[in-house]
């Protein structure tokens, strides 16, 4: 990771840790309501590459009906240089989890999985006042990656079917 005064300023302000771990606290939320248990800390580095990609973020099925599976086959264009953009935001990923946890908007299970934070407050318009329309579309779909990861089966699966391997 460069130092964040070497850092492009456009590329600071999109991987902004504080931002990238509001996202990822989001998915963990809505995954555990859903799920009934932490977020697999793994699944984490398939978040930022998803939610921050406009193409991929908005060809995301609007409902959890749709099933990961039979997406992934209709939008296999979004598979192109996917499991890249994974290794690309690994780093970002985990600065992410290392700042959602020194701030306490993430937190480690027992288990090693992630949950919500003690801090963490919900994402709403009076907190985020100064989100843009597409700041806002990110922390939204983040919200549906965790909801459709929970209803989408193993870890393994949902890796293999992004054709990521762990």
């Amino acid at each position: 990771m460069q130092p964040w005064s070497k850092r492009v300023t456009e590329e600071a302000y999109l991987f902004n840790p504080a931002f990238c771990a509001t996202l990822l606290a989001k998915t963990a939320d809505d995954y555990t309501k859903k799920a009934g248990r932490p977020f697999p800390f793994a699944l984490a580095f398939l978040i930022l590459p998803i939610v921050l990609h406009q193409g991929t973020r908005r060809a995301l099925p609007s409902s959890t009906v749709t099933s990961l599976l039979p997406w992934i086959q209709d939008n296999r264009e979004q598979l192109v240089d996917f499991a890249n953009r994974v290794t690309r935001l690994s780093a970002i990923t985990r600065e992410a989890v290392v700042f959602g946890a020194q701030h306490q908007t993430l937190a480690l299970a027992d288990s090693g999985d992630l949950t919500v934070g003690a801090k963490r407050q919900s994402v709403t318009e009076k907190r985020t006042a100064l989100f843009t329309a597409e700041a806002r579309e990110c922390v939204d779909r983040a919200g549906f990656l965790g909801r459709w990861f929970a209803a989408a089966g193993t870890t393994a699966t949902i890796y293999a079917a992004w054709g990521v391997t762990p």
